[in-house]
């Protein structure tokens, strides 16, 4: 392939990827805005402090939107080129299909080392310093917890009512609380009273109940309990409001300390969050190399069927890997195969697609069900 036709497919290559990688980092953000917006609007949280927790939460997107975003660039690209005829105009120049890998592989490793960079340092970085910046708001998300009058479902497993809320002291009077923390029991505190203690430190809320009653009712209604207490302290993590810490303190470890936490502990998740920071750059990789091919065989008119595959393998890619890390965590298969698993799937769609495209065989298809019966009968009259 000549330098001058290599370039010109990586430029193809290029704008499509570009514009889908902001299109996907944009509508994840969005996504993650609508989840911070309620405090923005029931607290002194400024516009900044929340572009600073969105700019700290864009790694890690971006992490999970750069396969996709590669995928389907190179898989517009070469539907264009198919459409428009140019590989068949190449084809006929002598060009085999496998003289496009360096342009593919290019792209390819492009975003690659960039998914490299982005899961190996900033998402561990960008992961604490969100933590950070959040107990440093530990006191501007307060107002969205003490509201009169309304029910109140910030922190996840809880709902709040307060009766009545002094915002400068943080006293409350007339409080109820209900526990669903734990799935086989509904718990509920009553009290009369009750005080804001500590809510900057430790990146905690403790919220101290006076004179009230705990009520613990079995999800069978055959057990029940009821204790009056004098003094209650219920300890509330401000990051709960935000509903990720756990995936948050792995997320905040090196690959060292996952390693180390996975032997100390014997937890699958350490070991997984440790190979995926390696598997989706990878991912980066095979599904550019299989979109190429995939895009060339789509004749003229049929660019959004092409597309609608294209995003198809995409969502089969992240549905074996939920798969693959839920049987990771209940040890049915090993933490490394768990997260490897669609990879290992793409690879082999990747080197069977250029294979057939650079040997020019016919894809044949298979006949239909009822015609198999229909011969079948034939041959027994």
């Amino acid at each position: 392939m000549g330098w001058i036709l290599y370039r010109y497919i990586v430029r193809e290559q290029v704008g499509p990827a570009a514009i889908c990688f902001f299109g996907l980092v944009m509508v994840l953000v969005a996504g993650r805005l609508m989840q911070l917006t309620s405090y923005l609007f029931s607290s002194s949280i400024s516009w900044f402090d929340l572009l600073e927790l969105m700019g700290f939460a864009v790694p890690k997107l971006t992490l999970y939107a750069l396969p996709m975003a590669t995928l389907l660039g190179t898989l517009l690209a070469f539907l264009r080129l198919n459409n428009d005829n140019e590989l068949t105009a190449l084809k006929v120049a002598g060009l085999g299909f496998r003289q496009f890998a360096p342009a593919v592989l290019t792209v390819a490793l492009g975003t690659t080392l960039l998914s490299f960079y982005t899961s190996l340092w900033l998402v561990p970085t960008a992961n604490l310093e969100f933590r950070e910046k959040l107990a440093s708001l530990g006191k501007a998300v307060l107002p969205a917890l003490l509201r009169e009058g309304v029910f109140i479902d910030a922190v996840p497993d809880f709902v709040f009512f307060f009766k009545h809320v002094e915002p400068e002291s943080f006293r409350i009077e007339g409080v109820f609380i209900h526990d669903g923390r734990d799935p086989q029991l509904n718990a509920s505190i009553v009290a009369k009273r009750a005080q804001i203690l500590d809510y900057s430190t430790r990146n905690t809320l403790v919220l101290q109940a006076a004179d009230g009653v705990i009520t613990r009712v079995g999800r069978d209604l055959t057990d029940a309990q009821a204790v009056a207490f004098k003094e209650y302290q219920l300890a509330l993590p401000l990051d709960q409001l935000f509903r990720d810490s756990e995936s948050r303190k792995k997320g905040e470890m090196t690959l060292e300390e996952l390693f180390a936490a996975y032997d100390a502990t014997g937890d699958a998740r350490y070991a997984m969050e440790a190979h995926i920071r390696f598997s989706l750059p990878v991912a980066c990789l095979l599904l550019a190399m299989a979109a190429a091919p995939l895009g060339a065989l789509f004749q003229r008119g049929n660019r959004l069927a092409g597309v609608t595959l294209g995003i198809a393998v995409f969502l089969a890619y992240y549905v074996v890997l939920s798969a693959g890390k839920g049987l990771g965590e209940e040890a049915v298969i090993p933490p490394w195969l768990a997260v490897w698993l669609p990879n290992l799937a793409v690879f082999a769609l990747a080197a069977a697609l250029w294979t057939k495209m650079h040997g020019e065989t016919p894809f044949t298809r298979l006949p239909s069900l009822a015609a198999q019966v229909k011969r079948r009968v034939g041959r027994t009259r």
